[in-house]
């Protein structure tokens, strides 16, 4: 065959087949087409050979429709390929291509089929198969939904736990599965199976052997581990291989046998971090297969029994809450009429005795009686009215000790003195013992001094007439021990844990036989833990006596040369002097800015003060301060946000500077955060001249 008559053939076949058929140049331009073209695009041939290929096709397809074109010039045929070509009438066709190159000529031979119909019908299917799967799928939401809904009412219709986890299994049979066990922990950590429910009547005694079972708290199956902290949901589509390790032991492997599972779901059941129970379900007769979608139903069947039981415990705690709190309100009740009494006592016998002064009728002994009756009544509504200062002092934080190195023996000894007149008048034999060698503790001896008086006065109250009270001092490894025994009326042992509170009477009725507020032992412990201390109260019952023990810490050994006589007089020691140290104090609060400054200038501080940390960021690098004391809540910045700024500025610029925190913040984080931040120190507001001035010495290297 000529080529001639090549050509003739090819062209023939160019006519009359139906596909498109084209002939391009490697440079992506079309040299000949077949009629077919014309037809399915709109585009004549000469159209379609003025101008590259690729300006035909659409704009998201000419990026890998360049690059079949490279892999032509390459040699390598088009097995297949599928793009978007435009039309004559508007739009773009889809095209399925096959070409191969044929390098000797230059030239690719392109095979190209119209499949727009075919993808608008896939397309069809597809919209129609997404319709349907929608449909399926609003449906099963409105069942979730309904079926949420229905627990919600269910599970918040009792607000005792128990009753509210043990409605989850007849929630959750048959909607969610044949089979739903709940366990729960008990107070002493061991699971307890609450209850059982199954779809089939007939399956009765099976439930009841199954709600029997005793879940060892160290098994390894699905219901033990669910029951542990941090444990996520399980699912387990088929176990009808694994019911080996599913069981604890070989009664429990025939159990599950019996039931014949086939599909296994457990959630735990967690409430504020703490894990409550666990939730499981099970198929079986059914054959049902549980997927991904049924255990995001039970997971949020769980959360929402938490939350149900998490408000029954809520409404539980607001119950007792509301209890203590009448409670409270009779005991202040109680403690205002019990005030009103012990005010207007005193002032009976003082008005009585007044009068009877001034009338002139009275006789020498007689007239010495009344100074002394109305001078002791005077003294008791002083010392009422010192404790409720006391009282409110605690309260508000505003209770503040002058603590200095002192001998505990003459501040001990000073206050029994000044109860044993009392002690004499009921023929009470008052003893006290001390060791011969003391340590020097440091304390308020003032507020030490309250501390013994408070509780031998007590003593005293509450010792029959003809009694005995021993005090006791005693030195123990890294305390002193104070107690303060007597052989009186005793305390009931169920009001032992709140002798020590604030208000609290053993007897607060009119037909009390004692006297007084029930503030002085309240102010003895705080008192003693302002120290540093503790105080406990003993007492075998009613009739028995009673006990009370102080421990105070010891103070830092003393220098070992130091002589006895010096020790005694340490509190004598110069106090800590500032001389020549600049301090920088940036504080909002005029008040407390001025007393910051007044008492670093009595320890011979140079001071400046700052009430805003724009002015004091400027001044560390113009004045260069030796010590920088910042309060840290302020309103425009505050000092963490400041403190961060001073040491960016770099040494050479003074953002080395030793820095203390002064902050109402007192919790155990703040402190934290503090030093973090790049403060030295953190001191908790209120602060004592003493000690501001020693940690600021320390902070200068001043520090005796």
């Amino acid at each position: 065959m000529n080529r001639l008559e090549a050509e003739t053939k090819r062209n023939r076949f160019f006519t009359l087949a139906l596909d498109m058929l084209a002939i391009a140049d490697f440079s992506g331009t079309f040299k000949q087409l077949n009629p077919s073209w014309e037809r399915t695009l709109g585009f004549s041939d000469q159209e379609l050979e003025a101008r590259p290929f690729l300006e035909f096709v659409h704009p998201d397809d000419r990026e890998a429709t360049g690059e079949q074109l490279e892999a032509l010039r390459a040699g390598a045929a088009i097995s297949y390929f599928e793009n978007r070509f435009a039309s004559k009438a508007g739009g773009y066709r889809w095209l399925g291509w096959t070409a191969a190159p044929f390098a000797a000529e230059g030239l690719v031979y392109i095979f190209a089929r119209d499949l727009t119909e075919r993808r608008r019908a896939e397309e069809e299917r597809v919209k129609l198969i997404r319709e349907q799967t929608a449909r399926a799928a609003a449906e099963a939401a409105e069942r979730r939904a309904a079926f949420l809904a229905e627990a919600g009412v269910a599970l918040t219709s009792s607000l005792d736990y128990g009753e509210t986890l043990s409605k989850l299994v007849d929630l959750a049979v048959p909607a969610l599965a044949d089979w739903c066990f709940i366990d729960v922990l008990e107070e002493s950590g061991r699971p307890r199976r609450l209850a059982v429910a199954h779809a089939r009547p007939a399956d009765a005694a099976l439930a009841e052997e199954l709600k029997a079972l005793a879940l060892a708290p160290e098994a390894d199956i699905p219901e033990a581990r669910a029951l542990r902290p941090g444990q996520p949901a399980l699912l387990v589509p088929d176990v009808r291989d694994r019911l080996a390790g599913l069981a604890q032991d070989e009664a429990h492997r025939r159990l599950l046998e019996r039931l014949a599972p086939r599909s296994l779901m457990v959630v735990p059941i967690v409430s504020r971090e703490r894990t409550l129970g666990a939730l499981s379900l099970l198929s079986a007769q059914s054959g049902r297969v549980f997927g991904r979608d049924d255990l995001d139903l039970a997971e949020e069947l769980g959360r929402r029994a938490a939350l149900a039981v998490d408000n029954a415990g809520l409404y539980r705690a607001s119950q007792e809450a509301r209890a203590v709190a009448e409670k409270a309100n009779r005991a202040k009740d109680e403690f205002l009429a019990t005030l009103s009494h012990e005010l207007r006592t005193p002032l009976t016998p003082i008005l009585g005795w007044t009068v009877m002064l001034r009338s002139g009728t009275l006789d020498p002994s007689s007239i010495l009686r009344g100074l002394e009756v109305i001078e002791r009544n005077v003294r008791a509504q002083t010392q009422l009215i010192g404790d409720l200062l006391d009282v409110s002092r605690i309260i508000t934080g505003k209770l503040r000790l002058e603590v200095r190195p002192i001998g505990i023996v003459p501040v001990l000894e000073a206050g029994v003195d000044a109860v044993r007149p009392s002690a004499e008048a009921k023929e009470i034999e008052l003893s006290v013992e001390v060791p011969e060698e003391v340590p020097i503790i440091t304390g308020d001896p003032d507020r030490l001094q309250q501390v013994v008086w408070n509780l031998v006065s007590n003593a005293v109250k509450f010792t029959p007439q003809g009694g005995s009270i021993a005090v006791r001092l005693r030195r123990e490894a890294h305390c002193l021990t104070l107690s303060v025994t007597d052989d009186g009326k005793g305390i009931e042992p169920e009001f032992l844990p709140h002798v020590f509170e604030r208000f609290r009477q053993a007897d607060s009725t009119s037909t009390r036989a004692h006297g007084g507020l029930g503030l002085g032992l309240a102010i003895v412990r705080h008192l003693v833990e302002l120290h540093g201390g503790t105080v406990q109260a003993q007492s075998a019952g009613p009739g028995k006596g009673s006990t009370f023990v102080v421990r105070l810490p010891l103070s830092a050994p003393a220098d070992p040369g130091m002589a006895a006589e010096d020790r005694a007089g340490a509190a004598a020691q110069p106090p800590v002097r500032l001389d020549g140290v600049k301090v920088m104090v940036v504080e909002d609060e005029r008040d407390v800015r001025d007393f910051l400054r007044v008492s670093l200038l009595q320890y011979g501080a140079d001071v400046t003060t700052f009430a805003t940390t724009g002015e004091a960021l400027e001044a560390v690098e113009a004045e260069r301060p030796d010590v920088l004391v910042s309060d840290i809540g302020m309103p425009d910045e505050d000092g963490y946000s400041f403190i961060r700024r001073v040491r960016a500025l770099g040494p050479e610029r003074g953002g080395q500077v030793p820095a203390a925190a002064l902050t109402a913040y007192a919790k155990g984080e703040d402190g934290h955060r503090v030093l973090s931040a790049g403060f030295q120190v953190h001191l908790p507001k209120p602060v004592q001249p003493s000690e501001l001035a020693s940690v600021v010495a320390t902070l200068a290297g001043r520090a005796r």
